[in-house]
């Protein structure tokens, strides 16, 4: 695996995130997190971790950040005399001096694109950072490397697609194809695609498109693909930059027949709405992506 604090996207954030592994290496401590999808990618990153290296820690699950008022300022756990990881997904929390606490949350950094003179900025998320302290703290951990697939999942939810391209997205599914990591795949190369994120798609359609596809060559596939996407265009209710992902740029784990962003959408669709039942649904997915590698969406 190639080394993530190398790239334009967490670069800036390499001192903060060696102190941060620092601090969690020198466990035992308590990692905390909302009951949220967000949440969980980034627990699961550093529960690996801390698995794959043997070090003392516990888990909790809050409630989900939903059923958090706005105006609440406490919403960081609080254990006398012992260290805590506080997943804030949402950025909600303040930064805080506490010498025991570690809050990993978004942070806004500047980037470049390979081949251009154009800085972006972008939003990294919590589980891209978390991913980079887990290869830090295990870089060669069992747990930690089946993880390596699911880095993007969490800019994946973001908000940033859902208006322009995000840069951070982009720039690290490039980075986790290039590895070698996932391949990214268009649409009718998804053997179980989940087709309701896009709103005005043919299931019927895409099934006839599928069959056809293996004996088209470059060109065909790519006109025919633009035709089958017209009616969808003319829809609302997806941005036109996830819209593109979806069509074209689907990133495919190995040994799964659903692409990730099929999984996150079931994920999303099948979490509970009160909250012990999302406390409970996470702790059992949790664990169940830790024995086994895989992100499933379903726990039953």
């Amino acid at each position: 695996m190639h080394d993530l604090l190398q790239t334009s996207f967490l670069s800036p954030l390499k001192e903060d995130i060696v102190k941060a592994s620092q601090f969690i290496s020198n466990g035992p401590l308590v990692l905390a997190a909302s009951a949220d999808l967000e949440g969980l990618l980034a627990l699961g990153f550093l529960e690996a971790a801390l698995l794959d290296a043997g070090i003392s820690y516990s888990r909790r699950f809050l409630q989900p950040m939903k059923h958090v008022p706005r105006d609440e300022q406490n919403i960081v756990p609080k254990y006398n005399g012992t260290k805590i990881v506080f997943i804030d997904s949402f950025g909600k929390t303040d930064d805080t001096n506490s010498e025991n606490v570690l809050i990993v949350k978004p942070k806004e950094v500047e980037v470049q694109f390979p081949h251009s003179e154009q800085k972006k900025r972008g939003t990294v998320d919590v589980v891209i950072q978390s991913s980079a302290l887990a290869s830090m703290i295990s870089p060669t951990g069992t747990k930690t490397t089946s993880f390596r697939p699911y880095v993007g999942a969490g800019q994946w939810l973001m908000e940033g697609l859902d208006t322009t391209i995000d840069p951070i997205h982009t720039l690290v599914r490039d980075f986790l194809r290039d590895e070698g990591t996932i391949k990214v795949v268009p649409l009718p190369e998804i053997s179980q695609p989940n087709v309701d994120m896009i709103p005005g798609l043919s299931e019927r359609r895409l099934k006839k498109l599928r069959t056809l596809w293996t004996d088209m060559n470059a060109n065909q596939r790519s006109q025919a693909l633009s035709e089958f996407c017209l009616p969808s265009l003319a829809t609302e209710g997806i941005s036109t930059a996830r819209f593109e992902e979806l069509v074209w740029k689907r990133m495919v784990l190995p040994n799964q027949e659903k692409d990730l962003a099929s999984i996150l959408h079931l994920l999303q669709s099948e979490w509970p709405e009160t909250k012990d039942e999302a406390l409970l649904f996470a702790s059992r997915l949790l664990d169940s992506w830790l024995r086994t590698g895989h992100l499933f969406e379903s726990t039953d």
